[in-house]
């Protein structure tokens, strides 16, 4: 169980809460916790599985404050900013953890301290991981190494100095971990892509600031929501207050992939929920309601991506999901 205090007030008390009443999406099989205070009020669910552990927590301060989490136990994970911009101190280590970012570390305690503006809604995901978990990752090389030798230590340590910037991928691993905790594969697979993201960054990122990165952010959300429409770079770069050539560099920064072929993998994501849901709908329908306007353009954005080609997917999976529907029925009618 961790404490945490503000500088000025003391100890800040949670209480239990309805998962469903935060104002964060609801975590299945996670406990729900709220406090309610003259500065602020401040959220998180937890959901413990086998091998690994997740917070996600909410900061709607009303004032400038200063958090102090403190945590008498080991530690090995990592944070992930999901909105807004925190400035860390670890252990008398300051670290600025920017939307979007990441950063993994093993402590034999915890000790953070947490500086918020007044006014900010700030949302973040912690994941602490069994050292057996960490153990099965196929990562190798001198840092890696010298740190797992750590792991257990008296020493506080990091993999990487600085934080790195979580590619999409994760993000929306996130998302699905989310949304079924229980699926160990999915956070196997994010703690892989943390770890080699932080091994393989050498700090010589562009500076953006605190501004953009959340206008990328709205980018990213309007493409997600509208990937049917014709969107343009000099509109992206526009919504930013960039120019297109700033834009797209610091969109592939953020997130790992270029404005454009996001677009792309929107889009096909969408023709194969389409797919799915909805077997009989002609392939140039499809394409029409998720963006491509036609079956060749969905045709040719399809096999990069996924790496088969578009009727061999379809045939596939529709068939896969025919078969999980018929043995679903079977289940219900014994």
């Amino acid at each position: 169980m961790f404490t945490l205090s503000e500088r000025t007030n003391g100890v800040v008390s949670f209480m239990p809460n309805n998962p469903y009443a935060l104002p964060q999406s609801h975590i299945p099989g996670s406990l729900a916790f709220q406090s309610t205070n003259s500065f602020g009020d401040f959220f998180y669910q937890e959901v413990q599985q086998e091998h690994f552990t997740i917070w996600r927590s909410t900061y709607q301060p009303y004032e400038d404050v200063s958090l102090r989490v403190r945590r008498d136990q080991k530690w090995l994970g990592f944070r992930l900013m999901l909105k807004k911009h925190i400035a860390h101190v670890f252990l008398g280590k300051p670290v600025g953890i920017m939307q979007g970012q990441m950063h993994f570390a093993y402590s034999p305690l915890t000790d953070v301290e947490l500086h918020l503006k007044g006014s900010e809604v700030y949302e973040v995901v912690d994941m602490q991981v069994s050292p057996a978990l960490f153990s099965q990752l196929k990562q190798r090389g001198r840092t890696f190494e010298n740190f797992t030798a750590q792991i257990g230590s008296d020493r506080p340590v990091w993999i990487a100095e600085r934080p790195a910037w979580s590619s999409y991928t994760v993000l929306e691993a996130m998302e699905d971990l989310l949304k079924d905790p229980t699926r160990e594969v999915v956070a196997k697979h994010i703690l892989q892509e943390v770890v080699n993201t932080l091994l393989k960054n050498k700090g010589h990122d562009k500076k953006i600031a605190f501004d953009q990165v959340e206008n990328l952010y709205l980018v990213r959300e309007m493409i997600r929501k509208r990937y049917s429409e014709a969107m343009t770079l000099k509109q992206w770069a526009k919504d930013t207050r960039m120019n297109t050539t700033d834009f797209k560099y610091k969109f592939r920064q953020v997130f790992g992939i270029t404005p454009y072929r996001y677009l792309m993998y929107e889009r096909v994501k969408a023709a194969k929920q389409i797919m799915l849901s909805n077997p009989q709908l002609p392939l140039s329908e499809v394409a029409k309601q998720c963006g491509f306007g036609t079956y060749n353009n969905l045709r040719r954005a399809f096999f990069p991506m996924e790496k088969t080609k578009l009727s061999a997917w379809r045939d596939k999976n529709i068939g896969m999901a025919f078969q999980l529907l018929v043995e679903m029925m079977l289940f219900d009618l014994m």
